[in-house]
C-alpha cells in the first residue's frame, strides 16, 4: 500500500524546492536584464536602412544568444505560476504545470538560442518584415518577459501547427528558389531608373533568401520570435519581385 503521510512530505519538499528554484529564476532574470537591457531597449522592428540593419540585427541576435537559456526557468516558472488548467487541485496543478514549464521551457530555449545564433551569424542579410503566423511564436521579444502564451489547441490542434508548416513551406521556397530575386529586382531597378541599385538588391536578396530559408527548415519545429530586425525585403515570395516586374 501507498504510505500517504510520506507521499504528502515528499510533495511538500518538492514544492518547497521549486519554490526556491523560481526565486533563483527571478534573480538570474533581473540580472540578465540589467546586463543586455542597455542594448536591447532601443531595438525595434524590421528596418529600412541596411547599416542600421545590419547592427540592429547583431545586436538582437547577441542578446538572444546570450539569454536564451533563461527560458528554462522562467517557462518553468510560468508553468508553477500557471498550474495546469485541467488539474482543479491547485497543489497538483502547480506540481504538473512546472512539469510541463519545463519542457516547454526547453524548446523554448532552443528556439531563442537558434534564432539569436542566425541572426548574429547572418547580420548581414535580409529578412521578411514580420514572422506573423510562421514558425510557432515565443511568448514575447526577450526571455525575461512574460509575454502571451502560444497554444496549440487554441482553436484546435489542426489550426495550432499551421505556423509550423509555413515556416517550413516558407524555408524550402526561399532555398530552393532565392535566385529568382536576381531578375526580378534587377527588372524592377531598371524600371524605377536604379538598375544597379536594383542588381544589388537582387544579388542581397537571392543570398538572404537562400540563408534564411535553410535555417527556417530546420527550426521549423522550434518557437522562434514573432517580429523580425533588420533590413527586410517588402516581397513575401522570392518570385513575386519578378511576377510584378514582367
Amino acid at each position: 500500500m501507498i504510505n500517504v503521510d510520506k507521499t504528502q512530505t515528499k510533495l511538500t519538499i518538492l514544492y518547497i524546492r521549486m519554490n526556491n528554484l523560481m526565486s533563483l529564476s527571478r534573480l538570474a532574470i533581473l540580472t540578465s536584464m540589467f546586463l543586455t537591457i542597455f542594448t536591447a531597449s532601443n531595438l525595434s522592428a524590421a528596418n529600412d536602412s541596411i547599416p542600421q540593419g545590419m547592427a540592429q540585427k547583431a545586436v538582437n541576435g547577441f542578446v538572444n544568444t546570450a539569454t536564451g537559456f533563461l527560458e528554462l526557468p522562467v517557462q518553468t516558472y510560468k508553468g508553477f505560476k500557471n498550474g495546469a488548467s485541467f488539474i482543479e487541485n491547485d497543489f497538483f496543478s502547480k506540481v504538473v504545470g512546472t512539469v510541463l514549464g519545463f519542457f516547454r521551457g526547453g524548446s523554448h530555449a532552443i528556439g531563442r538560442t537558434a534564432s539569436g545564433a542566425v541572426e548574429l551569424t547572418g547580420f548581414w542579410t535580409a529578412n521578411r518584415e514580420s514572422n506573423e503566423g510562421i514558425g510557432v511564436p515565443l511568448d514575447a521579444n526577450y526571455s525575461w518577459e512574460w509575454g502571451e502564451h502560444y497554444s496549440y489547441f487554441n482553436p484546435s490542434l489542426a489550426e495550432g501547427v499551421k505556423p509550423v508548416f509555413r515556416k517550413l513551406g516558407h524555408g524550402l521556397s526561399d532555398n530552393f528558389l532565392n535566385i529568382l530575386e536576381l531578375p526580378g529586382q534587377t527588372i524592377l531597378g531598371f524600371k524605377e531608373g536604379t538598375p544597379v541599385q536594383g542588381f544589388a538588391k537582387g544579388v542581397l536578396f537571392s543570398l538572404s533568401r537562400g540563408f534564411v530559408g535553410i535555417t527556417d527548415i530546420f527550426t521549423c519545429i522550434v518557437p522562434n520570435p514573432k517580429e523580425t530586425k533588420g533590413y527586410a525585403y517588402k516581397t513575401t515570395y522570392p518570385w513575386t519581385a519578378l511576377v510584378d516586374a514582367l
